[in-house]
């Protein structure tokens, strides 16, 4: 809920400019959707510029069409140890191949990561790389983004967009004022209001929901990360397959917590990357497929000799990450409470 977004501020000769370029393709990929809506965000605004966006999902890109592209904006988070979404593997591995020819190609990327990985934004790191090292010309840098990320994204935004579009008269230099960052706070909140914004009979379900916040500062158009919990069934599975009572004390990363709080708090469990089962099988000295995979099967079908290894195993395991969402309230009218809608 710290997250604000300051204004990019820019000086040109004359304010009024046309598109230099018609169509740009935005390609994204995501695990929690932030990638997603950074991409729809972007082709919003490239629309008020008078220019044709096409956006697509990394995972239904034609891998053919990259060749054939002028204008490529590529919007990708990354995964556990560097990796990228699943959905868009292909893509991250086509760009890897050496025979790939990109020459007709003007591209910018835009990497999402969190810095509590060691890996940060790696996967938009590589993706970059390639496209140069395949012909591609960078027409804007690459902008990697901590979890929070919305002001440096949106002058990232901001920034492409001028370098599309020429003005009426010859433009000065653009000077932009780079946004100051707010860094990271926790706080507590507890849900007060929970809304189906879909009609009865409707398949989609989309949700108001009024957290009660009272220590929040916030600003209409901040965005608020909320950490996730396991649920209390697979935190009860869990403890009972490591050997340990729930309240023993045990060391993660940088903290000591009760097994139980750990594990419904701390530990990403669900679809694990293949490079955290590799990790896995490494400590359980196992032979196992190369696939994702969920905590709680690892330790059921492959499980740990002893609780000394499942210590040693949880070691491997990503922390939870927090997935943002756009403010939709206003302290003014809602003193004390964060809004947000989800579906």
């Amino acid at each position: 809920a710290d997250t604000k977004l300051i204004p990019v501020e820019a000086t040109q000769a004359n304010a009024s400019a046309v598109p230099s370029v018609q169509k740009i393709t935005i390609a994204y990929g995501t695990e929690t959707g932030n990638a997603k809506k950074l991409a729809s965000n972007l082709a919003a605004k490239a629309k008020k510029k008078g220019i044709q966006p096409k956006l697509v999902s990394l995972e239904q890109y034609k891998l053919t069409d990259l060749p054939k592209e002028e204008w490529f904006f590529t919007i990708i988070s990354t995964q556990g140890d560097g990796e990228p979404p699943a959905g868009a593997k292909k893509f991250y591995d086509f760009v890897h191949q050496d025979s790939v020819t990109l020459s007709k190609l003007n591209y910018g990327v835009l990497a999402l990561g969190d810095t509590a990985y060691p890996l940060f934004c790696k996967a938009g790191e590589d993706v970059d790389t390639q496209l140069q090292k395949l012909g591609g010309k960078r027409i804007v840098p690459l902008q990697k983004l901590d979890t929070d990320y919305e002001e440096e994204a949106e002058q990232w935004i901001n920034n492409l967009l001028q370098s599309l579009t020429v003005p009426a008269s010859a433009a000065a230099p653009v000077v932009v004022v780079p946004a100051k960052k707010t860094g990271k706070k926790t706080y507590a909140g507890t849900i007060q209001t929970k809304i189906n914004l879909n009609g009865r009979g409707s398949q989609k379900e989309t949700y108001h929901i009024e957290i009660a916040a009272e220590d929040v500062v916030f600003e209409p158009g901040d965005a608020v990360g909320i950490v996730p919990r396991n649920k209390p069934e697979l935190v009860q599975k869990i403890v009972s397959l490591s050997g340990l009572p729930e309240d023993a004390l045990v060391p993660y990363r940088n903290e000591t917590a009760p097994l139980g709080s750990l594990i419904a708090q701390k530990l990403s469990l669900v679809n694990l990357s293949e490079n955290i089962v590799k990790k896995y099988a490494a400590v359980v000295k196992q032979e196992i497929p190369a696939t994702r995979m969920d905590f709680s099967d690892l330790l059921r079908i492959y499980p740990v000799s002893n609780s000394e290894q499942f210590l040693e195993a949880i070691q491997v395991l990503d922390p939870i990450a927090p997935r943002l969402y756009s403010i939709a309230s206003s302290p003014e009218a809602h003193g004390g409470e964060v809004h947000i809608t989800l579906g």
